[in-house]
């Protein structure tokens, strides 16, 4: 299964500057956060069209905006 990206855009963030990174990976949605990825069921809303603050991400542009923020 193909991993999914999304940047968080929570309080007016970007996709290009956003609030946070999250991944769906093997049925898992993450959240990155102090150097590692870490279980967010809450972002499962996504699916539910409850949280609608992301945008979709490419994996390299999630590398370049985790690279940013180190």
């Amino acid at each position: 299964m193909q991993i999914q990206y999304y940047a968080l855009t929570q309080y007016g963030t970007t996709k290009e500057n956003p609030f946070a990174v999250a991944r769906f990976n093997d049925g898992i949605f993450e959240r990155y956060c102090k150097g590692k990825w870490v279980v967010d069921d809450s972002l499962a809303a996504i699916f539910i069209g409850e949280f609608i603050d992301y945008e979709p991400i490419t994996e390299s542009e999630a590398v370049r905006i985790l690279e940013r923020q180190v």
